[in-house]
């Protein structure tokens, strides 16, 4: 049975829609003009530092690599930290162009995963694993 190990890789189309959903939303607080001025610049530091941490993987804290093995799961940080093991929570979902798992330990982590992050492969290889897998908690053993 597969198991997942994944190293996430930075994406150009996850990039756009941050920076989509931002520009939207500095659309919808320029109708509200009173406060636009003033609620700029923390938008755009808020773009910056989604981008930077979820985007382009390059702060300390962006996830690189969630693996699974016999006692649970894992995140590898950019800054080369390890955190595990945890477990998967009922919050994370499954979506036709997203994953988003809920990892919880001494607090939860959510992580969204994109087809271009892991590979269109292991995208599906997850979703199928997610979906079916009778135990989602621990790895078998070999």
């Amino acid at each position: 049975m597969w198991v997942p190990d994944l190293e996430i890789k930075p994406a150009p189309v996850f990039v756009a829609i941050l920076v989509a959903l931002h520009l939207s939303v500095v659309w919808a607080i320029w109708l509200l003009s009173d406060i636009f001025l003033l609620l700029l610049p923390l938008l755009l530091l808020s773009c910056l530092v989604l981008i930077a941490k979820h985007g382009l993987l390059t702060l300390k804290r962006s996830v690189r690599r969630i693996w699974l093995t016999e006692t649970g799961w894992f995140i590898r940080y950019q800054d080369q930290r390890e955190e595990g093991p945890l477990t998967l929570t009922a919050s994370s979902s499954l979506g036709h162009r997203f994953i988003r798992l809920s990892l919880k330990g001494k607090r939860v982590r959510h992580v969204l995963i994109t087809p271009d992050m892991i590979g269109r492969d292991r995208f599906r290889k997850l979703q199928v694993f997610l979906r079916w897998a009778p135990d989602k908690q621990l790895a078998p053993e070999s």
